[in-house]
């Protein structure tokens, strides 16, 4: 009788411990390749938003402005106004209802006309790296049960210490979200007085423009809304509660992202760096002003 080639059981065990061991080896390589590349993309995104920022600069002599839903306003932010910069002219028309009215009125973005385009997500808005952002929510501030579009990415409005003694955060006081006089670029009242790249006398290298965010940790981060398109400085870079704790505003609108160990951010100047979540805190908090007058630099 003749015998049939094949695998002993051992023999078979030997070549699938052997599989496991290349996969293991191969895996945190692929890992590595593939945040390369999410990291790459995210900071060719800052960069897009960073051009839009400049070229309505160069339209309308100041930066992209936003609108506070109080006080009979619209509730438009810096990102929305911003879509024409970006070849989005065709969403930014479908907000042209809102841009006027009450938005706790009904009126304003909170227009039910807006809602087809609040639930629309642009990837260039989203941080490759961070699933949360993909997803449409109803868990936003001031938009309950409304769904709607996110965005991985907000403006600077400095070193704020968001509510004041509520936040375990030291920061810059008072806490102006709600007025004016903040320290940095962007936050939910620049109607009031529009900014401009003149005024940041620190340097636009040298100063904080937009940064990363996880809306999975924020629940301001309604993508064109101006009560969640910005965030402060106040906190340390990458501060992520376990478990998330995102309805704790006064903590938790700062700055994160889910690449190892830092975030992206676009500098005044249009760069784009990564900054490392071991940065010295107070250096951190200096390059989110604009004219404080700090000697500090980007690492």
């Amino acid at each position: 009788m003749r015998r049939t080639a094949g695998f002993t059981l051992i023999e078979l065990l030997v070549v699938i411990a052997i599989i496991g061991v290349l996969v293991g080896l191969l895996l945190p390589a692929v890992q590595k390749v593939r945040e390369a590349a999410n990291r790459l993309r995210c900071v060719n995104n800052l960069k897009q938003l960073g051009v839009a920022v400049h070229a309505y600069h160069d339209a309308s002599n100041f930066l992209p402005i936003s609108y506070n839903p109080w006080h009979g306003k619209s509730g438009a932010g810096w990102i929305l106004h911003s879509l024409p910069f970006l070849e989005q002219q065709n969403l930014y028309r479908q907000f042209e209802v809102g841009f006027n009215g009450a938005f706790f009125s009904y009126a304003g973005i909170n227009h039910p006309s807006c809602r087809a385009a609040a639930k629309t997500q642009l990837p260039i808005l989203q941080c490759p790296s961070d699933e949360s952002v993909r997803q449409l929510s109803t868990q936003q501030f001031q938009w309950s049960g409304i769904p709607v579009a996110l965005t991985s990415y907000k403006g600077v409005i400095g070193d704020t210490r968001m509510g004041g003694s509520r936040s375990i955060h030291p920061g810059t006081e008072p806490d102006r979200h709600w007025t004016t006089g903040n320290n940095g670029l962007f936050y939910r009242s620049t109607y009031l007085e529009p900014i401009r790249l003149d005024d940041i006398i620190d340097g636009t290298s040298n100063t904080f423009m937009i940064g990363e965010d996880i809306p999975e940790h924020n629940y301001h981060s309604m993508a064109y809304y101006a009560n969640g398109d910005y965030a402060s400085c106040h906190a340390p870079l990458n501060y992520m509660p376990d478990p998330p704790t995102p309805t704790q505003w006064w903590n938790v609108m700062s700055f994160r992202s889910r690449h190892p160990g830092g975030a992206n951010f676009c500098l005044a100047d249009g760069s784009v760096r990564y900054i490392s979540q071991t940065i010295n805190y107070s250096t951190y908090r200096a390059l989110s002003t604009k004219a404080g007058g700090e000697s500090v630099s980007v690492p």
